[in-house]
């Protein structure tokens, strides 16, 4: 969680003096508000609100669930109906009290429902897992963009460059923003000096007794770059059935025999089957079965905290540090 640090604009004193009720102004329209590191947005409870909590929960602390937000122009992003609004990236998310919570855009538009917000190993992604089944996902990168489609699962290499499968089964590779390999894969496997291994269906294969190909990739050091990685044209092998194929990989001297031959670029590959580990990691494929880092239990938010900012202090700064004009109308 993020503090807000900096002083307040001229545009949030103007905002707090005019709309946020205090013994100077009794008549505002705002109970309470925080604002975030975007400057334009400004998360508030509506006095209304407030004063009808208190009358039916006289003896209640806090504050009732009815948090909303809205613009510096007042217009209302997000309605005044959650536990809390967080500020993440270009979005917005309100979190009801039971815990389901809601991702809006910064113009308002609800996206999707959450059921919880998890870190991934890598601080550009970030896992949104999805209200009507919790074990579906979807990616948001840097909180800038979030996918469209739904995910069951991640691997994320030290690079950035992360293996996801799809809801249908299909792997696909991505670099932040980049889609680097297409979601048409089997299995990819981790790079390893330059190559990687692709699996995928033979063209001629059929659903009852489907068969594979095994596509050499490569992996330019400058993996930020257009067309890092890539096919290169040559199959390790084609047309394997699935047990063929865990029969090959399991055979050390075979693999590395047939995959070190290969001339490519005019380079030797050289892959080790020590390091061999392919994704997803339930295919019967080799896996080093390594300790994985495991997702932050915390969830993740570029927010304002209720434990780390207090409003009182959010008023200070509004104010000049003038302490006297802090009001306390609770």
């Amino acid at each position: 969680m993020k503090r807000y640090k900096n002083k307040l604009t001229p545009a949030h004193k103007e905002f707090v003096n005019r709309y946020c009720r205090s013994s100077r102004n009794p008549s505002g329209v705002y109970q309470r508000v925080i604002f975030c590191e975007d400057e334009n947005i400004a998360i508030v409870i509506p006095a209304r609100y407030y004063m009808i909590y208190k009358e039916e929960n006289p003896n209640a602390k806090g504050y009732p669930s009815a948090w909303g937000c809205v613009n510096m122009a007042r217009q209302l992003l997000v309605p005044y109906e959650y536990e809390m609004v967080y500020d993440f990236g270009h979005y917005l998310i309100g979190k009801y009290c039971y815990g389901h919570k809601v991702i809006y855009n910064k113009s308002g538009k609800e996206l999707y429902e959450l059921s919880y917000v998890k870190r991934t190993n890598h601080k550009a992604y970030i896992k949104l897992h999805d209200y009507e089944d919790i074990y579906k996902f979807r990616i948001a990168i840097r909180k800038m963009a979030i996918s469209k489609g739904l995910f069951i699962d991640i691997f994320i290499h030290e690079n950035g460059l992360a293996y996801l499968e799809k809801e249908d089964g299909k792997v696909g590779a991505i670099l932040f923003s980049k889609l680097k390999l297409p979601f048409e894969y089997y299995a990819i496997a981790s790079p390893q000096k330059s190559y990687t291994l692709a699996i995928k269906e033979s063209d001629d294969s059929n659903e009852d007794e489907p068969t594979y190909d095994c596509l050499l990739i490569k992996v330019r050091g400058q993996i930020k770059k257009e067309g890092s990685v890539h096919p290169t044209g040559i199959k390790l092998f084609s047309n394997t059935s699935e047990e063929e194929m865990i029969n090959y990989f399991n055979d050390r001297e075979t693999f590395e025999k047939e995959c070190n031959s290969i001339v490519c670029y005019n380079e030797r590959v050289n892959m080790s089957y020590d390091k061999l580990e392919f994704f997803p990691f339930d295919r019967g494929l080799p896996n080093l079965q390594h300790p994985i880092e495991e997702e932050d239990e915390r969830e993740e938010y570029n927010e304002w905290s209720r434990e780390n900012y207090s409003y009182e202090e959010a008023m200070y700064d509004a104010l000049g540090g003038e302490m006297d004009a802090i009001w306390n109308l609770d």
